[in-house]
């Protein structure tokens, strides 16, 4: 979950390359390992916990390949704000996921995403006929996910999908559109690690919990998958320049987080699953050529 943006929400493309592929892949970890460890770990403190150590291996990172992160120029401004966005996302979402399914959270955070995508190609009458058919399926999908999910979680998890799309297009800034990788996710994660903190004391957490072997061990794959596995794999060689695309995001993060939460968790019903394929529909829909 500790990750950064793409400069386009969900920009057209005829299909994912298997680098984007299997950062989604991996990123699905993330939500499985949040609800998993929510049983000990408040969602808050989970956050604060994972963005706080992907931020020192993030630096370190930058400290070994001479990254100038910290360099000053005209991205303050802009990547102040992408941190504040990042930060109320990331637990907002966290939030969700402890209140409702980790699939029904992304069935209902990328179902405000393609929607949003699609309805702004539908507005510049680009694609209208595809458009549309997202726009109808990712509502179904919303519409499902509202039926099935209880309390706020539902509501957690379709502003952090509005919030992403911002934070997605706010990356597109001209003073950010110099800034590597790197960069933009330092930008996020500072942020989180000032924010985070704060808002799990005023939630109350209890810092002095002993979690449960299940959530240590949770603890741990959001650590590892999301602040060194993620980073190493976007930042290897021959990465794109910014991390992560929403696009293949979109197309695979909700069936295979139901894949792995039905391994892990278990089956979650079959109303979440078609919730799930007509997201994935829509998601495809979007990312197709005119």
């Amino acid at each position: 979950m500790t990750a950064g943006t793409s400069t386009l929400p969900l920009p057209p493309a005829p299909g994912a390359g298997s680098r984007e592929v299997a950062s989604a892949l991996l990123w699905t970890t993330q939500p499985v390992a949040i609800a998993v460890a929510a049983n000990s770990v408040p969602p808050l403190l989970q956050a604060t916990v994972a963005t706080s150590s992907a931020l020192l291996l993030l630096w370190l990172w930058t400290r070994w390949h001479n990254v100038p992160v910290l360099a000053q120029d005209d991205s303050l401004g802009p990547g102040t704000l992408l941190g504040l966005l990042f930060s109320a996302r990331l637990g907002l979402l966290y939030l969700a996921i402890s209140e409702i399914s980790a699939p029904l959270a992304m069935v209902l955070t990328f179902g405000a995403l393609v929607a949003l995508h699609a309805g702004r190609a539908l507005v510049q009458r680009g694609r209208v006929g595809v458009s549309l058919a997202a726009i109808v399926l990712a509502a179904a999908a919303v519409l499902l996910g509202l039926l099935l999910a209880n309390g706020w979680g539902a509501f957690w998890a379709l502003a952090a999908g509005l919030l992403w799309s911002r934070e997605a297009l706010l990356a597109r800034h001209p003073h950010l559109a110099h800034c590597g990788g790197e960069k933009i996710m330092f930008y996020q994660l500072i942020g989180a690690a000032v924010t985070l903190p704060v808002a799990s004391v005023v939630a109350g957490d209890n810092w002095l919990l002993e979690p449960s072997r299940a959530g240590l061990v949770s603890l741990g794959v959001q650590i590892l998958v999301g602040g060194l596995a993620l980073p190493l794999l976007w930042f290897a060689p021959g990465a794109a320049q910014r991390p992560r695309p929403l696009a293949a995001l979109a197309l695979v993060a909700p069936l295979a987080t139901l894949a792995l939460q039905t391994w892990v968790v278990g089956w979650p019903g079959p109303l979440v699953g078609a919730a799930c394929l007509l997201l994935t529909a829509a998601a495809w829909l979007t990312t197709r050529r005119g």
